[in-house]
């Protein structure tokens, strides 16, 4: 069942193709659903955060947790408050696919290393 979350979740964050919610109301109608739902605004509200703190040239803390996931610590400068998000492993490798994210945790982007890879491939 979690793999169906997971899965849900990543059609709601892909921007090629993504999956709507009112067309698709029926999908969301279970507490499983409603869950991916909330993953999405979550990692769609940290991807924008982190966009920010990208323009800025601000890093934010990163712990490595021990199933995997991690933890992010994140300031923010005029409310001088710290907020800090915990993700599982698959929410932080969904996180790693925009490039904003794929920043905060120290790892390329996907389109980065696709290109990588089609460049290689050449």
């Amino acid at each position: 069942m979690r793999e169906f979350l997971y899965r849900l979740v990543q059609r709601l964050l892909d921007e090629v193709r993504p999956l709507s919610r009112n067309k698709h109301f029926h999908a969301f109608g279970d507490a499983e659903s409603r869950r991916a739902l909330h993953i999405d605004r979550h990692l769609r509200d940290l991807e924008a955060r982190l966009s920010e703190l990208r323009e800025r040239g601000e890093r934010p803390r990163v712990r490595p947790l021990p199933d995997g996931g991690v933890q992010l610590v994140l300031r923010h400068r005029e409310l001088s408050v710290v907020r800090t998000a915990t993700l599982s492993a698959q929410e932080a490798r969904l996180l790693a696919r925009h490039p904003a994210g794929a920043w905060a945790l120290g790892c390329p982007a996907v389109e980065q290393v696709s290109a990588a890879a089609a460049r290689k491939g050449q």
